[in-house]
Parts: structure tokens; C-alpha cells; sequence
């Protein structure tokens, strides 16, 4: 019984690690990577801090934009 609970939690982990990825790297790093190749051209890293901080501002935009277009209606 505990080995099928270990598996269980390992299996867990896998998904939780997947999921981790995937919005760090394609919902967060993703647009702010777009964003700083806007202003610093062919020497934005895509890995660097600024990918990342440029993200999380264009989720934070992105809603308030919707908060406030809601609002609207």
C-alpha cells in the first residue's frame, strides 16, 4: 500500500513539475521575452530576467485590460 502511495505522489510531482514549466515558460517568459525583443532587438535573452519580469507585467495588464473592459460592459 505505501509503495502505490509513493507512486502516487511521484506521479503528482511529474504533473505538478509539467505544469510549473509550461507557465513559466510559454506563459510567462514567452510574451515578456516578445516584449524586451521590442525594445533591446537581437540582444534579448529569453532565459534573462527581463523576459521574465516583462511576463509577469504583460499578465498584470493583460488584466486589468480585462478587469476594466468588464467594467465597461
Amino acid at each position: 500500500m505505501e509503495d502505490l502511495l509513493v507512486l502516487l505522489l511521484r506521479l503528482l510531482g511529474v504533473i505538478a513539475q509539467g505544469v510549473f514549466y509550461f507557465v513559466m515558460e510559454f506563459l510567462i517568459k514567452g510574451p515578456g521575452y516578445l516584449i524586451h525583443r521590442l525594445s533591446a532587438g537581437k540582444h534579448a535573452d529569453p532565459e534573462g530576467l527581463f523576459a521574465f519580469v516583462f511576463g509577469i507585467l504583460f499578465w498584470v495588464v493583460v488584466g486589468f485590460g480585462a478587469y476594466f473592459i468588464y467594467r465597461l460592459v
